[in-house]
This record gives C-alpha cells, sequence and structure tokens, in this order.
C-alpha cells in the first residue's frame, strides 16, 4: 500500500511540473495524423492462455494429494514462520484452512490469464514513422511479457506447492531457501525485460543522430490522462491501453466493463489476503 501511494504521488508530482513546462513552450499548430496497421490483430502477440492448464493441474494435484493425507494433518495447522522457524501463526486444522492455499493459488491464476489476455488485446500502439519497424518491436514487446507471465505464474505455483507440501513433510531449509530464490528469480526476470527494452519494445537510448529522427510528433492526448495516470477516454473503444509511464498497461476508466475488471482484481488480492491468514 505504502508502495502503490508512494507511485502515484511521484507520477502527480512529474505530472503536473512536465505540464507546467509544457505551457511555457512554443506550440505550432499542424494537423496530426494517426496510422492505422490492420494486419496487426493477424499476429501471434501472446502465449496461449492454455498455458495456465499446467499450472491449474499441479494446483488440482496438491490438492488432492492434500485430501487423501488430511488425517495425518495435526488439529493445529502452523501457516507462518519467522526467520528462525518459529511459528508465528496457526490456524485450527480444517477444510478450507488445508485448502486455503490452493483457493489463493486459482486465485493468482485467474489474475495472470487476465493480464495475459490484456496484453493480447490492449490498444495497438503506432507511429506514423516507420510503423514497420514499430510494429515489429512492439509484438516481441507483447510476447515477451506474456511468457514472463505465463513463467511467473509457474513459479508461483512451485512455491505454494512447497509451501502447502510443508504441512504434511516438514522441511524448513528447503523451504526457506524455495521461498528465496523464486521471488528474487522473477524479481530480476522483471528487471532484465525492463532494462532490454522500454515500454513498447523500442530501444532505451536512442543512438541515431539528431537529423535522422523523426520529426513527427505523437498524437496529443494530454487530456484523457486524469493526475497523469488514470486513463479515462469514452472516445476510445478499447479496454486496455499501455500506460503513460513505466512499463505495463491500464484500463480505460471510461469503459463500464473495466470497473467490472478493476472490481474483479481487488476482490482476487483481497480474498487470497483473507484466506492467506
Amino acid at each position: 500500500m505504502i508502495f502503490i501511494v508512494y507511485w502515484a504521488v511521484l507520477n502527480m508530482l512529474f505530472h503536473f511540473k512536465m505540464k507546467k513546462i509544457k505551457g511555457t513552450l512554443t506550440t505550432v499548430e499542424a494537423p496530426q495524423r494517426v496510422k492505422i496497421d490492420t494486419t496487426f490483430r493477424q499476429n501471434k502477440l501472446t502465449y496461449s492462455n492454455y498455458w495456465f492448464l499446467i499450472h491449474i493441474a499441479i494446483i488440482v494435484a496438491i490438492a488432492i494429494i492434500s485430501i487423501l493425507n488430511y488425517k495425518a494433518l495435526p488439529n493445529v495447522i502452523p501457516m507462518k514462520y519467522d526467520l528462525q522457524g518459529n511459528v508465528t501463526s496457526s490456524v485450527p486444522k480444517t477444510y478450507l484452512s488445508v485448502l486455503a492455499i490452493n483457493l489463493v493459488q486459482l486465485g493468482i491464476i485467474a489474475l495472470m490469464m487476465l493480464v495475459n489476455w490484456s496484453i493480447k488485446t490492449s490498444k495497438q500502439q503506432l507511429t506514423p514513422s516507420n510503423p514497420a519497424q514499430f510494429t515489429a518491436d512492439h509484438i516481441r514487446f507483447r510476447r515477451k511479457w506474456s511468457l514472463f507471465t505465463i513463467i511467473t505464474g509457474l513459479l508461483l505455483t512451485i512455491l505454494f506447492a512447497f509451501i502447502q507440501m510443508n504441512m504434511f513433510v516438514p522441511n524448513l531449509v528447503l523451504l526457506t531457501g524455495i521461498s528465496f530464490i523464486i521471488p528474487v528469480l522473477i524479481v530480476l526476470g522483471a528487471v532484465w525485460l525492463s532494462l532490454t527494452g522500454r515500454q513498447g519494445g523500442g530501444k532505451i537510448r536512442n543512438h541515431r543522430e539528431d537529423r535522422e529522427r523523426s520529426k513527427e510528433q505523437p498524437v496529443n492526448d494530454d487530456n484523457y490522462w486524469k493526475l497523469g495516470f488514470i486513463y479515462y477516454n469514452p472516445n476510445d473503444p478499447s479496454l486496455t491501453v499501455e500506460k503513460r509511464y513505466g512499463i505495463g498497461w491500464t484500463i480505460n476508466f471510461a469503459r463500464p466493463l473495466s470497473w467490472v475488471l478493476f472490481l474483479f482484481i481487488i476482490a482476487i488480492v483481497v480474498i487470497s489476503i483473507v484466506l492467506s491468514q
């Protein structure tokens, strides 16, 4: 929560700062050109959500093992440990407490599938200058993050499976190692993808000379970005678009369905937190 507030404040701070600077610049009235690639959707933009069947199969298998060995569990189940291996939180044994991890896993996988779907269906971005190269970079960008989403989901599924199996075969050393390695791998993967390509798949550094760079100006859609990071455009039928800052996608809050998705995401997060207590 602290990170989200910090991120929002930082975005607003620089948004208003840039808006103030922009107001002092000389503007030239010129017609804006928008190019659309009608073949863009015919390309393979993401990996299929069917890959998540592997994740679901693992979750179901672990749930079945847990039910079959339910009687072998103690009446009180440890849920959290400190760094010294001491139990800091435990709950009475019930089918809900034993299978809570599986329900959290299913919620996470549903969220990952939603992210993968939004990567595929988000609004097409295109520039008037060299659109073919931009399209190729953009397709690679989407596929990389789609693959990363699927792999992240699989790693989290494995992590939760180890946590659940630790109820039956306690091995705190192994569990601690897995709990450290998997989050580090996910963070390193996200950092590597971010450092090897900026938003949309272009290169972070533009090595072209000034005379080689395009003089085309991007479409001015400032009015649709509330506070700099909330996209609200009733004239845009797109449900998801690329974020204006950073890397990733956001939703068009002018579309009623976007609120359903937003509440769905919030519900998954809240339910996962409650079940993990």
